[in-house]
């Protein structure tokens, strides 16, 4: 019964990912990835894969201060919060996937660019798809999945058709 109810709370998780992507600005996508690490948090607890759960814990600190805040020393403070975590929850190589992918998302997230956010999101997707894999999260799984198709559809969306429409602009006006 915790097997589904944990796989019941990381769909809650998919969809404040889902939502997140869809947005063109910093401060909505780190909200809501702060959502969606506080829901897989539990989700992995559930589940019993603590390296998982742990990074999410400190994802949503790092996502609320990245949000609120510029400086850049933030990076460092949470790639080295994040290596020491590494530690003290090793359970194994496979640790080292969520540990790799927070601190890639940790520079990812600095930035201010929403663009390089989504495109630097990309191999993010890969570390924690294989963790989900070997942790049985289905909806981890799937928001991946989700995720990578989301991430997609927002880069066609701003970063590719809008160029698209700014360049048809430009070309129209009369010189």
């Amino acid at each position: 019964m915790i097997f589904y109810i944990a796989q019941a709370v990381g769909f809650v998780g998919m969809a404040f990912l889902f939502i997140a992507f869809q947005h063109n600005d910093k401060k909505k996508i780190l909200w809501l990835q702060a959502g969606t690490a506080a829901a897989f948090a539990v989700h992995f607890f559930m589940l019993g894969a603590f390296a998982g759960m742990a990074v999410n814990l400190l994802n949503i600190p790092r996502n609320v201060i990245f949000a609120r805040s510029q400086r850049r020393m933030w990076t460092y403070i949470f790639i080295g919060l994040f290596l020491l975590l590494g530690i003290f929850v090793w359970e194994g190589p496979l640790t080292l996937l969520p540990i790799i992918a927070a601190c890639i998302s940790t520079i990812v997230f600095s930035f201010e660019n929403p663009r390089y956010i989504r495109f630097l999101s990309l191999p993010i997707v890969v570390f924690w798809m294989v963790y989900n894999i070997t942790s049985l999260s289905v909806p981890g799984v799937m928001t991946e999945a989700f995720g990578l198709i989301s991430i997609t559809i927002a880069i066609f969306r701003y970063d590719i058709f809008k160029k698209k429409e700014e360049s048809i602009v430009q070309e129209e006006k009369p010189q």
